[in-house]
Parts: C-alpha cells; sequence; structure tokens
C-alpha cells in the first residue's frame, strides 16, 4: 500500500509539473513583448497622430533600452502597435465624444486609436500607464519603469469616453503641457497645449468676473453714464453692471465682438466666452432689475436673460459656430430660476464656494451642502451644458491642513451623476509661493477623478505618495488618514476660509502624539535628500496646525524660550523653504518682524498686521527673546 501512495505521488507531481509548464508556455504565447514590435502610423498622419507615434516611442525606449522604430502603413512588421487610423485600423468616431479611444491587443498587433483631436494621444498615454508602469505624478515626478522584457497582455479590449469635456486644476504641475495630456485635462485657462498635443479648451478674453473688469468698465462709462452700473440702496457704483440696460447690452456685444474677432479660431472644438459677475455681492436693484428678478424667481433669471441675449447677437453674425457663452451661478446667483433656461450653448459655471468641504455634498445632515445639493439638481434639470467651480484650498491660511482628502472622490461622482460636462478644480493657484500642504497630491488625485470618478483612489494616492516620498510614504498617508478623519464631525464642517484654531476639530492627544511619529518616521525612511526635503516641506502644514493650536513643542504650557524658538524654527524653516506667503489674500505676504514671530499667533505672521509699532518694539523683543534663551540653558 505504501509502495502505491508513493508511486501515485510521484505521479500527480508530475502531472503538475507538465501543467505548470504547459501554462507557463502559454502564458508566455498570449503576451506581446514590446521589444520585437515597431510603430505603425498612417502614410500621411494627423498632427496629433504623429505626436503621439513619437511620444509612445519616447517612453517605450526609456523603458525597454531599445530604439523602437515608427513606420507608415506601408511597411509590415510581424508585430506592430498600430497609433491612429491606418489601412490597418479603420475605426468609426464619427459619434464618439472628443478624446474617446479603444486599446486593443492580440498575439501580433496592439491598436491604439481615438476620436477627435485627443482620443489617440490619450489612448497612447492611457496604455502607457494602464499596461507599462508609467505615471505622471508631477510635472517633474514621472515615473518611468526599465523593464527591457516588456509584455503586455494580446488580450486587450479596453474602451473610453471622458466623464467631462472639460477639465482643469490649477496648481504647478496642471500648468505644465505634458502633465496636463498625460493626466486627462482640457482646460487651458493656465497653460496652451498645442495643436500637437490636441489644443485645449479656452477661455477667450479671461475665465471669470468679466463684468466691470472685461466689459464695460466703470474707468470708461461710470462718469458720464452711472446708469449702466449697478444701483444699490439707491446709489449707483460700478462694482456690477445694470444687466437690463439696453445700452449695456450694445455695449457688452460690441466689446466681445471685438475680441473675437482678434481671438476666434475656427478650427477649435469648442472656445469659450465669459459673461460672468463681479466677485462681489453688489449686483442691481433698480426697478427693472428687481422686477425681473421677482419674476424669475433669482438674480440669475435676470442673468441669464442678459447672457442668452449677448449669446443671440453673437451667433446671429453666422460667424462663430464653435463658440459658446459662460456665466456664474454664484453667491447672489447660485439659486436657479424658475421662468427662464440657457441656451443650448451657454454654459452656467455652478460655484460650491458656501460648501462644506468636509462632509460629501450628499450627506444630509450638513445644511450646507443639502442646499447645494437643491441648487445642482435644479439647473442639472434646465441647463445641458452644466459646469461646476469646485474648491479644494483654504483661502485664507493655505498652508494650515486642509484634509478633504474624504470627499473628493464621492463629490466628483456626484456632478457626472447630475450631468455636469466640465470642472474646474480650483486648488493653491500661488502653490509655488506657499506649497507647505498636499496640494500637488491633491491635484494629482483630482486629474485622475476627473478622467474617471470611480478609480481606486487609495491606489492612486499610494503610487504618488510612494514616487514622491519614497519609503515614508506610507507614513504621510497614515498621517493623512488621520487628519481626513478628524476633519468635521457631525455638528463642525470644513470652510473655504477654515481658521486654523478650529480645524481637526475632533482630533485627540494621543492622535497628535502619533502624528508627531508619523512624521519621524517618514523622515527616518527617507532615502536620498529628494525624499527628505519633500517630507520636511509637507511637514510645514502640521507644524503650522500645531503652531496655532499652541500644542506640543508650540504649547505656552512650558519655559518660554522653547515655544518661542519652536515658532522662530517655523518662521525660518518657511524661509528656507521658499514660502512667501500663508494664504490668498492680500496682504497674507509673510512679514519680515521677529517680535510677531516670537510671540503672537501664527495668522498674525503676515504683512496685513505690519503696523509701525511692531517695528518700534521689535528690538526690544529680540533682547528678551536672548535673555529667555540664556536664563534657559542656565538651568538646564
Amino acid at each position: 500500500m505504501k509502495m502505491l501512495i508513493k508511486i501515485l505521488s510521484i505521479l500527480l507531481i508530475f502531472l503538475l509539473s507538465i501543467s505548470a509548464v504547459s501554462i507557463s508556455v502559454s502564458a508566455e504565447e498570449s503576451a506581446f513583448n514590446i521589444k520585437k514590435a515597431v510603430i505603425i502610423t498612417a502614410e500621411n498622419p494627423t498632427i496629433t497622430e504623429k505626436y503621439a507615434a513619437e511620444k509612445l516611442k519616447y517612453y517605450l525606449d526609456k523603458i525597454i533600452g531599445g530604439n523602437v522604430s515608427v513606420l507608415s502603413d506601408s511597411n509590415h512588421n510581424e508585430y506592430e502597435i498600430i497609433v491612429g487610423a491606418t489601412n490597418r485600423s479603420n475605426e468609426d468616431f464619427s459619434v464618439s465624444a472628443d478624446g474617446s479611444y479603444i486599446i486593443k491587443s492580440d498575439a501580433n498587433r496592439i491598436i491604439i486609436n481615438g476620436a477627435g483631436n485627443k482620443g489617440t494621444i490619450n489612448g497612447v498615454y492611457a496604455f502607457l500607464e494602464k499596461f507599462c508602469g508609467c505615471h505622471w505624478y508631477e510635472s517633474d515626478v514621472i515615473v518611468n519603469p526599465e523593464n527591457n522584457n516588456l509584455t503586455v497582455p494580446s488580450d486587450i479590449d479596453l474602451s473610453y469616453t471622458p466623464f467631462f469635456e472639460y477639465s482643469e486644476t490649477d496648481t504647478t504641475s496642471a500648468r505644465d503641457p505634458e502633465f496636463s495630456v498625460a493626466n486627462g485635462l482640457t482646460g487651458g485657462i493656465y497653460k496652451t497645449l498645442s495643436d500637437e498635443q490636441g489644443g485645449d479648451v479656452k477661455y477667450l478674453g479671461g475665465s471669470s468676473h468679466t463684468f466691470v473688469n472685461r466689459y464695460c468698465k466703470p474707468s470708461v462709462y461710470f462718469e458720464e453714464h452711472p446708469e449702466y452700473f449697478a444701483e444699490v440702496d439707491g446709489v449707483r457704483t460700478g462694482t456690477q453692471l445694470c444687466l437690463t440696460n439696453e445700452d449695456v447690452k450694445d455695449i457688452v456685444t460690441q466689446e466681445a465682438l471685438e475680441l473675437l474677432e482678434e481671438k476666434h479660431d475656427p478650427n477649435k472644438t469648442i472656445q469659450i466666452l465669459s459673461l460672468t459677475q463681479a466677485d462681489n455681492g453688489e449686483y442691481c436693484h433698480c426697478e427693472n432689475c428687481s422686477f425681473l428678478d421677482e419674476a424669475t424667481g433669482s438674480p440669475a433669471g435676470t442673468m441669464l436673460t442678459f447672457v442668452n441675449e449677448i449669446a443671440s447677437r453673437i451667433k446671429a453674425t453666422g460667424k462663430y459656430e464653435n463658440i459658446v457663452f459662460d456665466t456664474f451661478a454664484y453667491q447672489y446667483t447660485r439659486k436657479a430660476p424658475v421662468s427662464v433656461v440657457p441656451r443650448e450653448d451657454v454654459i452656467v459655471r455652478l460655484c460650491s464656494i458656501e460648501c462644506c468641504f468636509g462632509h460629501t455634498l450628499d450627506d444630509p445632515d450638513c445644511k450646507e451642502n443639502t442646499e447645494f445639493m437643491q441648487d445642482l439638481k435644479d439647473w442639472s434639470e434646465i441647463c445641458d451644458r452644466l459646469y461646476i467651480w469646485n474648491y479644494n484650498l483654504n483661502c485664507d491660511e493655505s498652508v494650515n491642513i486642509y484634509p478633504n482628502f474624504g470627499v473628493i472622490q464621492r463629490d466628483t461622482q456626484i456632478f457626472y451623476e447630475h450631468n455636469v460636462k466640465g470642472i474646474y478644480q480650483q486648488g493653491v493657484f500661488y502653490i509655488s509661493e506657499c506649497d507647505a500642504e498636499f496640494g500637488e497630491l491633491k491635484n494629482y488625485l483630482l486629474t485622475k477623478l476627473m478622467q474617471d470618478p470611480y478609480i481606486d483612489l487609495d491606489t492612486e494616492m499610494n503610487g504618488y505618495l510612494d514616487a514622491v516620498y519614497g519609503p515614508g510614504g506610507k507614513y504621510i498617508k497614515e498621517f493623512i488618514d488621520i487628519v481626513t478623519k478628524r476633519a468635521v464631525t457631525k455638528y463642525t464642517h470644513l470652510q473655504l476660509e477654515q481658521d486654523a484654531r478650529f480645524s481637526l476639530p475632533g482630533i485627540t492627544f494621543a492622535e497628535v502624539k502619533r502624528c508627531n511619529e508619523l512624521w519621524e518616521l517618514a523622515k527616518s525612511a527617507a532615502e536620498n535628500d529628494y525624499q527628505l526635503g519633500r517630507i520636511n516641506r509637507s511637514e510645514l502644514c502640521w507644524r503650522y496646525w500645531k503652531c496655532a493650536n499652541m500644542r506640543c513643542e508650540f504649547s505656552r504650557l512650558q519655559h518660554p524660550y522653547l515655544w518661542m524658538k519652536a515658532n522662530k524654527d517655523l518662521y525660518n524653516d518657511f524661509v528656507a523653504m521658499g514660502v512667501t506667503r500663508l494664504g490668498e489674500r492680500t496682504g497674507h505676504d509673510i512679514s519680515s518682524n521677529d517680535l510677531r514671530h516670537l510671540t503672537r499667533r501664527i495668522y498674525t505672521w503676515i504683512t496685513l498686521y505690519d503696523e509701525p509699532i511692531w517695528d518700534a518694539i521689535n528690538p526690544y523683543a529680540i533682547k528678551l527673546y536672548e535673555i529667555l534663551e540664556k536664563t534657559y540653558y542656565w538651568f538646564h
């Protein structure tokens, strides 16, 4: 019996080994080896197809350490990567949205093709990311792994349609053309995407607050015609336009036509003309505007009536078919009207400035967000081209932690599910001056969410953290998880202008201690100066929070020299790391006054509080600090 069992065991091992070899061979045969392939384009490819093929070659060459050939479709090779429309692939994209693409493969051929100006380029970057391991995390953080035996599946069957026709963010990386193309950004506010790159969607003459700033300027018209401007409390001001004044309609129409004569490009898919209120609440209360506001149920009705009229006049010229018109649903115009709807060529950009950014928009317990959700639903029912202006920053204290990571995915999904066609995700657009939070990380995540709101966000975040912070990234992820969890409570919120003293309302003493440990662990794990530098810079946001809340090394429950030194060290690190602003607002440049850095709460470390008295007593404060330092070391 034992002999029989032994024989059967040997036979089983033999069969399993044959099976394993068979599976291995099968897997090898089913994989497409990039090193054997050439890139095929049409005999006369479009400039975007040519650009896409060149980019594919550039990155594949770096990956496999070879020289991939780019040939026209009059050539033949056993293994081919076909880019764009060729005599091998002529898929029908006639009804597909610009930017759509397909990626297909078999044992001998990979096809990458797409619709419009951007489809094939999008497909190439998607192929490099999904199947070759490339990632564009920041403009200068590009992962391009080396693999001289790179293979991809021979059964790829992937198709993609963009979720949004317009997508834009505004940090440093978002201003870089290649980062933008690689991550699907289509907006052209902060950069220009070349025709080779598929172009961008441009706002002509400014993207926001164009009334009185771009059109019908008070410096030109107010002195002789105050009636062109808003009446507030019975007095005409130059802060907004009177939108029922017929002369104002004529002026704005004429000035818009002059701008279009200069800037219009008929070859673009769309270009946008912004007809948007100035950034204040002083809208017109004259008899005619007030009557129309009431008749339409909202000042948005008066705004839309005006914008519809300007759009109608411009389109009547027959010269600007690809022009669409943009206006705001912002603050006093946020509520949708009841008896007027936007034209098909009018974009309504709904702005979330009043919202809470710590609770998701569909959180039923958050009053600010339930009100916004009602406005979103109302606009989505009457507007064919609804855009969103969303906020991802603390305007007042941008250096402080702004842990809205827990809402960005669900909120983007909500926008898509309510027929939103475009999103501008505002971040810290002056990021080079105060990038002391996770602005670039957030920017990357937002670009990926606008590409696909249903991605695995943790996977994307972990990839970024590993690429930027190295082995310390896992500790920073734990820190982000803690502060995100404690960003709000059921009764507290995360606002656009969040006072650092009241942020992280639910954080415990144990969690504060753990956060300190996590930053030290991250720094200890750094493998090089670059990683350590990025960790130190990002830690500034945590140190800022502790300073504002007088916690840990900034606590007043210790010798004054110690907390004053912590203040001084934080200020010096701000300066050394190039952080020159604490927030967006005017006067938020960091002051050079030592007394405030040593003794005052962190928010007052800005030029907004530069009064002469501080300079007068500054030398005495420095002397006091020196005395406290000496007394501390005498006793220690």
